[in-house]
């Protein structure tokens, strides 16, 4: 392999990690292969028991389940299963109990598998069972062919890949640096736990790289920390130029989305003191990021700018918390208990301060 084919050579595949860094990915590493070998051995050995040929692996979202294919034989070449899995697609989808159908486009590299969304209430048993069924029926193993005309050392590239290839020689070096990362560094890990991550769009003027979740990471209670801890160190480690991650804006929907899963939120204060005076007066408490110490006096006078965040029924136990202008980055743990009634809150709202000068309101 060439250096190109991973990162290159003069911006980014040298470049040494801090101590820090090494240990993050070590362990990390060892979490992911500890992982993989336990769900390899969990597998069973379906082609040989005339079973399914496709087995079904937890993800960290509870409502998400990855079907990946198995063989008898390790050694054997990846099936191509891409096309009939676009026709199973629909086909799984009119299965009650089913609300949504990922399926990974890659390469003959790695196995064929999709990442099943379970609506809310359904027993997961039952519903793999109707999963295989429909797999086994639709993905017959004689109709299926092996990619044993590729030849040996020849790149195999998918369609998306060479698509990616062409956008990337038109827009800039920084934009390819941040596809090269999240298609070498971010994107293996994310995909062995059934989910994946796409590049929106970069936004050089406020060093901000939006990315569209895909699969079990849609709605997963882990996927706030995953974007802030792993994807954001790994972007900023290789190209200096990131600032901040944030996902694409989408809808909440009450019935698929986890209620309990941690937010990430961009805060975007507007000018409101008179504002923040009145809510002061008339109850609303103002508390600090630091162990919930309540502001008063000068210190709540201080503060001039408010963004607005409505839980709509959800109960995160953190809410990730950036700041663009002053560049704060905050954690507001339980925020439901800031709102709690029996502890004297009768206003259900609750601002939290996560810099002199900013808050954020919190409503349910």
């Amino acid at each position: 392999n060439t250096p190109t084919q991973f990162f290159r050579a003069d911006t980014l595949h040298y470049k040494p990690f801090s101590k820090y860094m090494q240990r993050h990915l070590q362990r990390h590493l060892r979490q992911h292969v500890q992982r993989h070998w336990q769900q390899r051995l969990q597998r069973p050995c379906c082609r040989a028991l005339g079973t399914s040929s496709w087995a079904c692996l937890e993800t960290p979202n509870p409502n998400v389940k990855k079907f990946e294919w198995h063989s008898a034989d390790p050694l054997s070449p990846f099936p191509e299963v891409a096309g009939v899995l676009s026709h199973a697609r629909g086909r799984l989808l009119d299965l009650e109990g089913v609300r949504d159908v990922f399926i990974c486009e890659g390469d003959a590299s790695m196995a064929p598998w999709l990442a099943v969304t379970r609506t809310g209430g359904q027993d997961w048993e039952e519903l793999s069972k109707c999963v295989h069924a429909t797999l086994e029926s639709a993905v017959p193993l004689e109709s299926v062919h092996v990619n044993s005309a590729v030849p040996t050392g020849s790149p195999v590239v998918s369609q998306q890949g060479d698509a990616a290839t062409q956008t990337q020689a038109d827009i800039g070096d920084v934009e390819a640096d941040i596809g090269e990362v999240l298609m070498h560094r971010i994107r293996p890990s994310v995909q062995a736990d059934g989910g994946d991550v796409h590049l929106v769009r970069w936004d050089a003027s406020i060093g901000q790289v939006v990315l569209e979740l895909r699969g079990a990471c849609r709605g997963c209670p882990q996927s706030a920390v995953t974007l802030q801890e792993t994807i954001l160190r790994a972007l900023q480690h290789f190209v200096p130029e990131v600032r901040s991650v944030v996902t694409e804006e989408e809808e909440y929907d009450e019935a698929t989305a986890d209620p309990s899963a941690d937010l990430p939120w961009a805060h975007n204060g507007e000018p409101a003191q008179q504002e923040i005076r009145d809510m002061a007066a008339t109850g609303t408490p103002f508390f600090s990021t630091f162990a919930g110490v309540r502001l008063e006096g000068a210190k709540l006078r201080r503060v001039r700018f408010m963004s607005r965040l409505q839980l709509a029924g959800r109960s995160p136990g953190h809410i990730f918390v950036s700041c663009q202008d002053c560049k704060a980055k905050r954690t507001i743990e339980d925020p439901k208990d800031l709102l709690r009634v029996d502890k004297g809150n009768f206003t259900r709202n609750a601002a939290v301060a996560i810099c002199p000068t900013c808050c954020v309101l919190i409503s349910d």
